[in-house]
């Protein structure tokens, strides 16, 4: 047994990221609101992701995208003007905080991501401080994060019963990349969209360099299917991401 995990250990521990926090939580804190001050279009609330830097557990919000793709894709969700989004995979909370920013209108914003830390699937938990400041400025929205297991009908469940019934106006999957858990997520979670609403997918295009990122297996089946999408990839292809974009019929 490592000193890790002896008790002596964990309270090790803990002391260790309480002074941390202590010491990081503030100026991250003031970093990330004065730039939110900034952020009045959406080309600057996109900006604002590569610009903020933050420290210790706060480090970054640059999401794993291609700026151009994410822009894009955040112009679609703008133009809905949806009223609740769900996220399947936060992790840097890159992508969460742009849907916070994406509509006046919005009353509830969902993030279903694993417990855990950055490297190991999911967030640290220190990090769900600064996520709820993402709707710091849009006090009229509701910021729910689910630290579960979204493959599990028992997180669909906890789902539904946050929503009271409401329909999902946009629903982003980016989380287990691999055929069948992309699949499992769709298959739980796209009947909750309302007809018209939209469901978004990550890394459609298949990546040489990962074969474990499948997601285009169930693209290419969505598109034969004759669904309506939409594939936003920034040209020249970089031999990854591609956003696939479905429309709820």
């Amino acid at each position: 047994m490592s000193w890790k995990s002896a008790p002596f250990g964990q309270t090790l521990l803990w002391l260790r990221n309480a002074a941390l926090d202590l010491y990081y939580w503030p100026r991250s804190r003031r970093e990330f609101t004065a730039l939110l001050s900034q952020a009045t279009t959406l080309d600057a609330v996109v900006d604002l992701l590569w610009r903020y830097k933050g420290a210790g557990f706060y480090k970054f919000l640059a999401p794993n995208q291609d700026r151009f793709e994410l822009t894009a894709l955040a112009q679609r969700v703008q133009a809905l003007a949806p009223r609740v989004i769900v996220e399947i995979g936060t992790r840097s909370g890159g992508t969460l905080f742009v849907w916070s920013q994406c509509s006046p209108s919005l009353k509830r914003l969902v993030s279903i991501d694993l417990p855990g830390g950055i490297h190991g699937g999911g967030y640290w938990p220190q990090r769900a401080r600064l996520y709820r400041l993402f709707t710091h400025n849009q006090p009229q929205c509701r910021l729910d994060l689910l630290r579960a297991d979204s493959q599990q009908e028992a997180t669909r469940a906890r789902l539904r019963d946050l929503l009271h019934g409401q329909p999902i106006d946009f629903l982003f999957i980016d989380a287990d990349h691999r055929y069948a858990g992309v699949k499992k997520d769709f298959e739980l979670y796209a009947s909750l969209v309302r007809p018209g609403g939209l469901i978004a997918f990550h890394d459609i295009r298949p990546n040489a360099a990962d074969p474990t990122i499948e997601v285009h297996r169930l693209w290419n089946e969505i598109k034969a299917a004759g669904a309506a999408v939409e594939e936003i990839v920034h040209a020249p292809y970089s031999g990854r991401y591609g956003i696939g974009l479905l429309k709820q019929p």
